[in-house]
């Protein structure tokens, strides 16, 4: 009987709602670089690279392809950890036929007769210096990405490992992103294992780069998120106003989004902000604009009385 009573009192209760509903309309541009990119990747060609190699030489179009979708100038170039500084297979830039194919032929190139004893730091320093190549360029931004299954055992330090780069491209940006062993102890997958790097992982770290496993199991996924981040690409984008989600319209320069996972936008409701994915990444200089139907106000509940 009780349980009954104890109903009837909750269905006697009223809400008195003050919410309005309002258009809403957020934009933004996404920006360019404003200068060419030099792309230098620093490959691990020790004995112990043969899968991890061969995963990168097979998703190496998730890489790529975002470059040549995001018609900017750039170059990208292909060296090894063994402290030469010699690039490998031909000089890919925004006019190459097939980068993808190109990207692939340099890495299979590498091999994995290199020296045990890894110099990363030694070997991007030399393919860097605009005097021994015609890879890089004083007025690029650099971008180096390493990949590597040990830690660096040049004679530099981190910090000085970037304060010579900067050296070479004076007045530019100079990232560094790391895929390395995770810390504290390495990391192992299916495809292989790897040691921490460290010292790697400090120069990414301090520059701004991005951090990222050797282990991971998305290797499409990880290759993107490096592409994105060297292009200078945002794909994250946050909100005014929480949306009403089913009435929210995404385009960009006027051409509409779909809402999805893949190639599309999808929300975040974390951070109230719409992240796009894939082939839908907005080119430098293109306008996106989300228009949706906000809610805003308050309630209040009136529980009346029961008897």
């Amino acid at each position: 009987m009780r349980r009954s009573v104890a109903l009837l009192v909750v269905l006697a209760a009223c809400s008195d709602y003050d919410v309005t509903r309002s258009n809403a309309r957020d934009g933004w541009i996404q920006e360019d670089r404003g200068a060419d990119l030099d792309i230098l990747w620093v490959l691990d060609d020790s004995g112990s690279m043969t899968e991890e190699q061969a995963l990168l030489a097979a998703r190496a179009a998730s890489f790529a392809s975002p470059l040549s979708a995001a018609e900017l100038p750039y170059r990208l170039a292909v060296t090894t950890t063994s402290g030469t500084g010699v690039l490998l297979g031909e000089l890919i830039t925004e006019e190459t036929a097939d980068p993808s194919a190109s990207f692939v032929a340099a890495i299979e190139a590498a091999g994995i007769e290199g020296e045990r004893e890894e110099s990363g730091f030694a070997s991007a320093l030399l393919a860097a210096d605009p005097a021994n190549n015609d890879f890089a360029r004083e007025e690029a931004d650099l971008e180096v990405v390493i990949y590597s299954d040990e830690d660096d055992h040049s004679e530099l330090d981190p910090s000085e490992f970037l304060a010579d780069l900067g050296d070479l491209h004076p007045g530019r940006s100079v990232v560094v992103s790391a895929v390395v062993g995770d810390p504290p102890t390495g990391c192992a997958s299916a495809t292989g294992a790897a040691d921490p790097g460290d010292n790697y992982l400090a120069a990414q770290a301090e520059s701004g780069g991005a951090k990222e496993s050797i282990c991971t199991a998305d290797t499409d996924g990880m290759l993107e998120r490096l592409a994105h981040l060297v292009l200078g690409l945002r794909t994250e984008f946050f909100l005014s106003a929480l949306p009403l989600l089913d009435s929210m319209e995404v385009t960009v320069d006027g051409v509409v989004v779909p809402r999805r996972d893949q190639d599309g936008w999808r929300y975040d409701g974390g951070d109230n902000s719409i992240i796009f994915d894939g082939w839908s990444i907005p080119r430098p200089g293109a306008t996106i604009e989300a228009f949706y139907f906000d809610y805003t106000g308050n309630s209040t509940v009136d529980t009346g009385s029961a008897e």
